[in-house]
């Protein structure tokens, strides 16, 4: 789905809402829009104006990017879906077995794509097979109105979608393109925070770990907003492909820092005091620039300037490692290697800041070039296999439910039916649906008792549309402002939309409370129901995580290793396959948080490998210390090709991948070190199968097994 409530926000959202002037004016404009688009159905004698109001808080946005995206995707998607139901109708009408089995084909089908997509493009195919769904079983029930029934089901949303569509753009628009780049540049002072705690000795762990939570999901946000932006003006659609390499730089510094962080934090002891000395200097001095940096709210709007500050402290540490290593001899070889290690890893920090300034700089040349970039959601968000199993438990569902219907002729069962399909919806595309999809229930249920408190208080104290329409307003605020805040977004989209097709279902008020709560109940069963199926029938992102193990652990590695591809583009490749399963992680469990670990220390252990090729092939590199790295990268690869094919003995060849990083290590160490460029080369190799050694100790529960078994 487009955007999800983070796995943080509250059972009671209330509590987390953003009370700034800019999301009151949202909440506002939303009710004024929702209100609108049922007066215009009202006008247009509608079948059931209830869903122009629904269809304007299912579209709410924040941005004027957002909405443009949402809207186009659902009004293809209503057009194709209602369309589909009526050939559907036409053919097998008078079959209900064929009709049934016709309608869970196509959602089947519908939500296979969905899967298959991300964010508004994966929206759209769902809606049209929701739509599909909701115009061939109501009109069913009366073919002889199915064309009416499938044109004011259409026009009912397209008035909603124009409505908020409208609001969104006209009244204080906020355009995504100018919050990415604002967003871009507080991510920028984020890392560079992140970076300068790294940096500091003594953090704790659970703040670091926290901290690193915060940036992944901003970071998320970030890919998500920058969906938006294309579809707002052409200059954003020539800069999306320099967005999408900022976001893999901002994973990569992510992965940087969390390596430099843990091996800072095992620096210590009576042998390092020397080379603590050497090396504290600069590494406090970087902390204070990338502190400076994060303090400095203007720094990214000047990139030159930053750039420079970067560029001039990673020169001060490289001067630093050079320092550190005319000390070999005197300092004992490991101690030596692990201070050049952290003065190395602080550089590749500094260089992927550098470089996402360079994107922002680059993307502001480009704004009038032709766009290279590849086709709108091109990456497919879930494999063929986890798509085709989604798009199977969608056509489960449906038929489960209308045998259900058929075998009771129950009187609200087309309404349950609609409440299964939206239940759909959360489970596409995420790992725990119920978590949200309980959420969002819950919150129905609360709407449906504000509705039928205002329909026996209120309804019947007012006349006119007029009454309504404020009465509809005063109602609709607090969920537009729940709305409006990313982290309970959905859980206020249902509260103030159902409070809206509650109430809006008719211009004079006619009580009925027998039909009200049955139909309600109806829903919210349909809604259960599918949620308990769900439960049932999981499908995850595992078999994309272990996709991403066997691919990383059993090709890119051994790929840097052997130097058949250079580091950066494994880096790279390893960073874009994350970014696809980040929306996927809930960072609360234990899993999860070892897999981001372990697949971001996987990716740093890329650069390390591809400086252990570029020491090897060096020509002032001592040849028994270039056979001694030749031996291991040769067998290193080797043995990390073989893990995705070990079976039992897994643990064991990963014992012996381990090994022999250590046993290198020692050999090196071993070697007599004379001051020279020989030596200071013998170093950085060392320093570099450190940090691969550690990552068979901190990463194990990544490497020492796929995913699908964490």
């Amino acid at each position: 789905m487009s955007v999800t409530e983070t796995s943080s926000s509250s059972l009671w959202p209330f509590f987390a809402m953003d009370l700034s002037w800019r999301n009151w004016v949202f909440a506002l404009r939303t009710a004024v829009a929702g209100v609108v688009a049922l007066a215009i159905a009202y006008w247009l004698e509608m079948q059931d104006p209830q869903w122009s109001i629904l269809t304007v808080y299912l579209l709410a946005q924040p941005t004027a990017g957002g909405a443009l995206a949402k809207s186009t995707y659902r009004i293809i998607g209503t057009i194709a879906g209602a369309c589909v139901g009526l050939v559907i109708l036409a053919l097998y009408a008078q079959a209900p077995i064929p009709l049934v089995a016709a309608v869970a084909l196509w959602l089947g089908a519908s939500f296979y794509v969905a899967a298959r997509l991300r964010n508004y493009a994966s929206y759209g195919w769902m809606l049209a097979g929701y739509t599909a769904l909701l115009v061939a079983l109501e009109g069913a029930a009366n073919p002889l109105q199915a064309w009416s029934i499938a044109f004011d089901r259409t026009g009912e949303i397209i008035i909603g979608i124009a409505c908020a569509t409208a609001a969104t753009v006209l009244v204080m628009p906020r355009y995504a393109g100018v919050l990415l780049r604002e967003q871009m540049a507080r991510l920028f002072g984020d890392l560079s925070h992140y970076g300068a705690v790294a940096l500091r000795r003594g953090t704790p762990p659970e703040t670091f770990a926290a901290l690193r939570r915060a940036m992944v999901e901003k970071i998320v946000g970030f890919d998500a907003l920058r969906s938006y932006a294309m579809f707002e003006a052409p200059e954003m659609r020539a800069d999306d492909v320099l967005m999408r390499r900022a976001v893999r730089e901002f994973l990569g510094v992510l992965a940087v820092a969390r390596g430099l962080y843990t091996r800072i934090d095992d620096f210590k002891g009576d042998a390092s005091a020397p080379v603590i000395a050497h090396m504290q200097p600069a590494l406090d001095e970087t902390a204070k620039i990338l502190q400076f940096i994060a303090d400095d709210p203007k720094a990214f709007a000047d990139p030159h300037r930053v750039r420079a500050a970067l560029l001039k402290t990673r020169a001060s540490l490289g001067t630093a490692a050079t320092g550190l290593e005319t000390l070999a001899g005197r300092v004992p070889f490991e101690t030596l290697t692990d201070g050049v290690l952290i003065l190395h890893r602080t550089g590749d920090l500094l260089h992927g800041l550098s470089m996402v300034m360079a994107s922002e700089a680059a993307s502001l040349r480009r704004r009038h070039a032709p766009s290279t970039r590849r086709p709108l959601e091109a990456l497919a968000s879930s494999s063929h296999v986890e798509a085709a199993l989604i798009g199977a438990r969608a056509a489960l569902a449906i038929i489960l439910g209308c045998v259900v219907w058929a075998a009771t002729g129950w009187e609200y069962g087309f309404t349950a039916m609609t409440g299964m399909g939206l239940a759909l919806f959360f489970a596409v595309n995420q790992d725990r649906p119920g978590k949200l999809g309980l959420r969002v229930m819950l919150w129905t249920v609360l709407a449906i008792a504000v509705s039928y408190c205002a329909m026996v208080l209120v309804l019947p104290r007012i006349e006119g549309f007029e009454a309504l329409a404020l009465l509809l307003i005063a109602l609709l605020i607090p969920g537009g402002l729940m709305a409006g805040t990313p982290q309970t977004m959905w859980s206020g989209v249902m509260f103030a939309g159902f409070i809206g097709a509650q109430l809006g279902t008719g211009n004079r008020f006619q009580p009925n409370d027998l039909t009200f709560f049955n139909s309600n109940m109806a829903f919210v069963l349909g809604v259960s129901a599918c949620l308990g199926l769900i439960a049932l029938l999981p499908v995850t992102s595992m078999a994309n995580r272990v996709r991403f193990w066997r691919q990383t652990v059993g090709r890119m590695l051994p790929d840097a290793a052997r130097g058949t591809r250079h580091e950066r583009k494994t880096l790279t490749a390893m960073i874009d396959m994350l970014a696809e399963l980040l929306p996927r992680l809930s960072l609360d469990r234990p899993g999860d948080e070892d897999f981001l670990r372990g697949a971001l220390g996987a990716a740093s252990m890329s650069l390390e490998l591809g400086r252990l090729n570029r020491v090897k092939q060096s020509p002032d590199l001592a040849p028994e210390a270039a056979a001694v790295l030749g031996d291991f990268l040769d067998s290193f690869a080797t043995a990390l090709e073989a893990l995705p094919r070990a079976g039992d003995k897994q643990a064991a060849r990963l014992t012996d991948a381990e090994r022999m990083t250590r046993s290198a290590r020692d050999t090196l160490g071993a070697l007599p070190l004379e001051p020279g460029p020989s030596a200071a080369l013998v170093i950085r190799a060392g320093a570099s199968l450190r940090f691969i050694a550690d990552r068979f100790d901190i990463d194990r529960a990544f490497f020492a097994r796929p995913p699908v078994e964490a």
